[in-house]
């Protein structure tokens, strides 16, 4: 009753100011908390995430799509391409990853500089080289020629990418940026596969995914 009594004392402004307060610090909790659960699920989720947005593309465009392709590279090591996307005038050998934080460096570079979001910078392998490793390798295995293979790596759409490069071939690119990339690529004024070697380049890569084999 004597609680009761308090609180029809106090004026519209302090009623305010409780009920405000409360609610103000949960939300200020909510949002902190957010972002750091949503960098942890992205990040243990992001293959996911690529993965629809390849397939849209592949779905929209009536493209043939490989996921999660091993291939032999020599007597005991297997290389993993984590998408084969067929296109109409290319092959794009798919590698995706993660980053918290941004990239800067150059093409040809060894190593890029990993920025993270507290501005701490350090070496981290540059991953153009590992798409042109399994470039390469996928067309010596397949002998499909290497000038029809177009190699991306597709990274988080909260890391900024900034590393120089000329090449028409392979490519660093954010999530979000990979349909206007594949859709730029096959309007080139090149002639398409011939569908028969489409097919064959299908079958023949088809035949050596050792996935389902380990």
């Amino acid at each position: 009753m004597t609680n009761l009594l308090a609180l029809t004392k106090l004026t519209n402004t302090q009623l305010a100011f409780i009920i405000i307060v409360p609610v103000a610090i949960l939300l200020f909790a909510i949002i902190c908390l957010y972002f750091p659960i949503s960098h942890a699920y992205n990040r243990k989720h992001f293959q996911i995430h690529y993965y629809k947005r390849v397939y849209k593309v592949a779905l929209e465009n009536d493209y043939f799509l490989i996921n999660q392709f091993v291939f032999k590279v020599d007597s005991n090591k297997l290389a993993n391409v984590d998408h084969i996307l067929f296109g109409n005038k290319y092959i794009y050998v798919l590698s995706s990853k993660y980053y918290q934080g941004d990239l800067v460096g150059k093409y040809h570079d060894k190593s890029l500089v990993f920025i993270s979001h507290r501005g701490k910078k350090c070496y981290t392998d540059n991953p153009f080289n590992q798409v042109k490793f399994l470039a390469s390798k996928l067309s010596s295995s397949t002998g499909i020629d290497a000038s029809l293979m177009i190699g991306i790596v597709l990274v988080n759409d909260d890391c900024k990418v900034a590393v120089q490069s000329e090449s028409k071939q392979f490519y660093i690119i954010q999530r979000k940026s990979f349909a206007s990339l594949i859709k730029a690529i096959e309007s080139r004024e090149v002639m398409d596969i011939n569908q028969t070697q489409l097919q064959k380049a299908v079958t023949s890569i088809a035949k050596q995914n050792k996935r389902k084999k380990e």
